[in-house]
């Protein structure tokens, strides 16, 4: 049976490139999750990262840690929430790019994290939001 079939969304995809032997295309991957502007797109990302290997997920999270769209905070928060260390020190890093109130309560709360790194990226974001700005 043939039909028209359709294309695959663009998360799909994503999640094949983080995985690919070319480092290329690794890296294109990343740059695409570090332009991702959807919240719905964001959220799903998460959700399926949560379910890779942590090589996977640390590729992933170089393309979180420069999101800077205050969109995506709700999404944020529910990473610095049920994700694991890797994707809430990634989402700290988003956060403080971010640079509004709602992020700044959040990276307030995570600076008392469990994890070190998620603690040291939560306090230098809030350094940057409560910062002059350039």
């Amino acid at each position: 049976m043939s039909g028209i079939r359709a294309a695959p969304d663009e998360i799909s995809i994503i999640m094949k490139d983080l995985s690919n032997h070319d480092w290329n295309i690794r890296q294109a991957a990343v740059r695409r999750v570090g332009g991702i502007r959807n919240p719905e797109d964001l959220s799903m990302l998460f959700q399926r990262l949560t379910r890779e290997k942590w090589y996977i997920r640390e590729a992933a999270s170089a393309g979180i840690r420069v999101l800077a769209v205050p969109a995506l905070v709700p999404v944020l928060q529910s990473m610095m929430r049920d994700g694991d260390d890797i994707l809430r020190n990634a989402a700290a890093c988003a956060l403080g790019n971010i640079r509004s109130p709602e992020a700044e309560e959040i990276l307030e709360h995570a600076a008392h994290d469990p994890d070190c790194r998620v603690r040291k990226n939560a306090q230098v974001s809030l350094q940057r939001i409560r910062g002059p700005r350039y």
